[in-house]
C-alpha cells in the first residue's frame, strides 16, 4: 500500500476539483520513477494542460506560475485507462486546509525562509525528499514575502513538530 502524503482537513465536498490533462500522460503512470504523487503541484502549460509547477531535477526550482495540488492516490487506474491522461487537481477560487509530507521546512530556496512559524507564506518549489521518500518533488518551502516573486499559494497553520511530521497549511493568496 503506497504511503498517503497529502490529504484535505477540510470537508472534502466543500471543494472543486477539476481533472485536467497532462502535457506528459506518462506521468500517471504508477511505474515512472516521477510519477505525480497526491500532493504535488502543478501550473498550466500554454497548450492547456497541466505540467508540474517546477522541474523535478534540480532541487530548489521554484514555480514562477499560479499552481494547484494533485488530489489522487498513486496507481488509480481511472486516470491511465482515460484517454486525456490527466489529473484531478484542487481547482477552487476559495481556500482548503491540508497536510502535507511533500515539503522541505529548512531549504531556503531563492530569497524564501525556512518553515518556522505559524501563519507564514508558502510557495511551491522541487524539494528533495530521497531519504524519507526516495526521490524529489514538487513541494512547499517558506515563501521570502515581499522580496520573493514567487506565487503565494497558502499559509502554515500547523508545524510538523507539533503534527507528526505533516505540514498543515490553508491555501489563499490573499494574507491572514
Amino acid at each position: 500500500m503506497a504511503q498517503v502524503t497529502f490529504d484535505l482537513v477540510t470537508d472534502h465536498f466543500r471543494q472543486f476539483m477539476k481533472h485536467i490533462p497532462l502535457v506528459d500522460g506518462t506521468l500517471v503512470d504508477p511505474t515512472n520513477a516521477a510519477y505525480l504523487e497526491g500532493g504535488e503541484w502543478v501550473t498550466l502549460a500554454s497548450s492547456g494542460k497541466a505540467e508540474r509547477a517546477s522541474n523535478v531535477a534540480s532541487t530548489g526550482n521554484a514555480a514562477t506560475l499560479r499552481s494547484w495540488p494533485v488530489f489522487l492516490e498513486r496507481g488509480r487506474t481511472d486516470l491511465q485507462a482515460k484517454s486525456s491522461r490527466g489529473v484531478p487537481v484542487l481547482w477552487t477560487g476559495g481556500e482548503f486546509e491540508a497536510w502535507t509530507l511533500l515539503f522541505d521546512a529548512a531549504v531556503t530556496v531563492g530569497s524564501g525562509a525556512p518553515i518556522t512559524t505559524i501563519l507564514q507564506p508558502l510557495k511551491v518549489a522541487t524539494v528533495d525528499l530521497t531519504s524519507t521518500l526516495g526521490r524529489k518533488y514538487t513541494g512547499l518551502v517558506g515563501h521570502g514575502g515581499a522580496a520573493d516573486s514567487a506565487p503565494i499559494v497558502g499559509y502554515v497553520t500547523m508545524l510538523p513538530a507539533n503534527n507528526g511530521g505533516k505540514l498543515q497549511f490553508i491555501t489563499g493568496g490573499r494574507r491572514l
